[in-house]
């Protein structure tokens, strides 16, 4: 292990994205479940403003520690398929769980769930930031950190795969296991298409998506009008 691989501020960086925020998500989880009866339309810059946090800090670390997060080289066509395929896959899979999630009336499908014009372009605005701000973390710099001090790139995709689910946690435990999943499968989509925009482009159509579904469910069930 070589820990001068990085400088303090990466050191910083891994220390803050492995273990503070996945512990502030959980330590809070139940006052964050509370906000699930406020409109998202209240709630918009609580969830907006962490999110762009988080991407400039991925920014500046990654140009401290040397990084390449915005190759000039753009993603192959057979990349933009992979996504394609990854995406529809993914929803596929998932679609019954938000179902579920209705269905029982946890509290977590309320924080995602848009129930009007303005919540749903809001929507779209947090799935953008969180497409953009969380594959830099969680995709680009923590494990390229990690994998620089460990001197293994199983490593760096484990703990953040790791990170990645807990830091999701509000969603449910149940949950942890299926975002761990899908976050690994990321990782590969990264290594395939050979930079971020890709994985972009899918977390944030899959997070419009899943925004969409949670409130037509609900609608149809009669819980939102």
């Amino acid at each position: 292990m070589n820990l001068g691989a990085i400088s303090l501020l990466g050191w910083a960086f891994v220390v803050f994205i492995t273990l503070v925020v996945p512990w502030a998500v959980l330590r809070n989880r139940e006052s964050a479940l509370d906000m699930a009866d406020i409109p998202l339309a209240v709630r918009f810059y609580a969830m907006l403003v962490p999110q762009i946090v988080l991407a400039l800090l991925a920014i500046a670390t990654g140009m401290v520690e040397g990084v390449e997060l915005f190759p000039a080289r753009l993603p192959s066509p057979t990349a933009w398929l992979a996504g394609t395929v990854f995406l529809a896959v993914s929803l596929i899979l998932v679609r019954p769980h938000w179902l579920q999630s209705v269905d029982e009336e946890e509290p977590t499908w309320r924080l995602f769930a848009p129930t009007n014009r303005r919540e749903r372009t809001m929507w779209v605005a947090l799935s953008l930031s969180a497409g953009f701000g969380e594959e830099l973390v969680w995709r680009g710099v923590l494990p390229a950190l990690i994998a620089a001090v460990s001197g293994s790139v199983v490593a760096g995709i484990t703990l953040s795969v790791l990170s990645f689910a807990l830091a999701h946690a509000i969603q449910g435990f149940r949950s942890v296991l299926a975002i761990a999943a899908i976050a690994a499968a990321f990782h590969a989509l990264v290594f395939v298409s050979g930079s971020l925009y890709v994985a972009m482009v899918v977390h944030f159509v899959y997070d419009v998506v899943a925004g969409f579904t949670y409130a037509r469910f609900a609608r149809e069930r009669g819980l939102l009008r």
